[in-house]
């Protein structure tokens, strides 16, 4: 073979090894050495109550974790060691009440680095509690908003009268029995370099309960490195935008929506394709309150509107098995000349996003390529009701931008 024939050769298996294993553009001799894939527990069967007579309203537990906000806000500093490796991270959470019968929103959030220790000292501190933006519902200088992990509503009562004999005697028949618990799992790889981006994480988890039994929580993370020896990790941005969950005790309502939309005000370092990934739950449980009507949504960016919807789930009947203690009343129809009866439950009907007993999926929004500087985005909820003493209407509402950024 001539040395024209071994040139040809090699440079014919060096441009299919490329074409064929792009994930090792970066290097061809420096494979990225595993850290490894690891299980961290955050909360083994933790309660969440609310104890009006906690003192000071917060305390440090011997594990170094803190309770808040009465005892419905768990916040715990957590180290996850850098991975060059690209990971799949998946957050699981069980619930199961421990005698609050009622649905209630539910969250896990996290702050980075100094973020976090700014949160907990606040809310150590009860600093600047009674405002509307105190757990930082927009950026403002060094303060960051929570960045949510997930979303969850508490089904009616799972677990603790999962085995009541009340209960049982009103379980419809297309239920074989009532679940022990509610379990979800989400998906939070893209996540992964934000999680590794500060020497502690501050994961927190909320449960908007008021009775003193509360509920039970567990929570972990899955980290599973990938075997392949150059699947690096992607180098992307993750930016907290904006969240309106009362996250203190004393934190006025986010009440704004009824008369003008949630501006946010952003700004790039560098041009990049850029994602939203947008949480929203509708509540107001009275009749006719936002839990229970249409509310269409509209985001306008830069005063374009990028993306119009209404959040509404129908489905909600699919999860009567882990809500015991749902009220229900007798609902008449007219079928084929017949007027029949039956049981509807509170839990069955239609709402806001807010299925008592599953999570609420993001909603992402591919925003196109962003150019560097300042960028203005508007969240509209224009039939937002209003908050009165009598109907508390209100919308949780959370995003964090993903930006693949670009130097060209």
């Amino acid at each position: 073979m001539t040395q024209r024939h071994v040139h040809f050769f090699f440079g014919f298996f060096m441009s299919t090894f490329m074409l064929c294993f792009p994930a090792c553009s970066r290097s061809l001799l420096l494979d990225a050495p595993a850290v490894g894939s690891m299980h961290l527990e955050i909360w083994q069967n933790e309660t969440v109550n609310f104890n009006p007579d906690m003192h000071s309203d917060s305390m440090c537990m011997e594990d170094g974790a803190f309770r808040l906000d009465a005892g419905r806000i768990l916040l715990k500093p957590l180290a996850i060691p850098v991975h060059p490796r690209r990971c799949n991270i998946e957050l699981e959470v069980s619930i199961k009440s421990s005698g609050d019968p009622w649905d209630k929103s539910g969250s896990l959030f996290a702050f980075a680095g100094d973020a976090g220790r700014d949160y907990l000292n606040r809310m150590l501190d009860g600093d600047d509690a009674d405002t509307t933006r105190f757990a930082g519902i927009v950026q403002e200088g060094v303060r960051q908003p929570p960045l949510e992990l997930m979303r969850f509503i508490t089904p009616f009562g799972v677990g603790h009268f999962s085995q009541n004999d009340r209960a049982n005697n009103y379980r419809p028949k297309a239920v074989s029995r009532w679940a022990d618990s509610a379990s979800w799992k989400a998906d939070v790889s893209y996540l992964q370099p934000w999680l590794e981006s500060a020497d502690t994480i501050w994961i927190g988890a909320y449960i908007d309960t008021w009775t003193s039994e509360g509920y039970t929580l567990t929570a972990s993370l899955h980290v599973l490195e990938s075997p392949l020896p150059c699947d690096w990790a992607s180098e992307h941005l993750i930016m907290p935008l904006f969240n309106t969950t009362k996250l203190a005790h004393d934190q006025r309502p986010f009440t704004q929506l009824p008369d003008s939309a949630l501006r946010i005000e952003f700004k790039l370092q560098h041009p990049g394709e850029t994602t939203l990934h947008f949480l929203t739950t509708g509540h107001g449980g009275h009749a006719g309150g936002d839990e229970f009507t249409k509310q269409p949504h509209a985001l306008v960016l830069d005063g374009d509107t990028i993306d119009a919807w209404t959040p509404w789930r129908d489905d909600c009947g699919a999860f009567r098995r882990f809500n015991p203690t749902s009220g229900f009343w007798p609902s008449t129809y007219v079928y084929r000349g017949d007027t029949l009866t039956e049981r509807v439950a509170s839990s069955d009907l239609s709402r806001s996003n807010w299925c008592p007993g599953d999570w609420v999926i993001p909603r992402s929004i591919a925003l196109g390529r962003l150019g560097a500087g300042r960028h203005i985005l508007h969240v509209d909820v224009p039939g937002a009701q209003p908050w009165s003493e009598n109907e508390f209407n209100f919308w949780n509402l959370a995003g964090c931008i993903e930006i693949q950024e670009s130097y060209d």
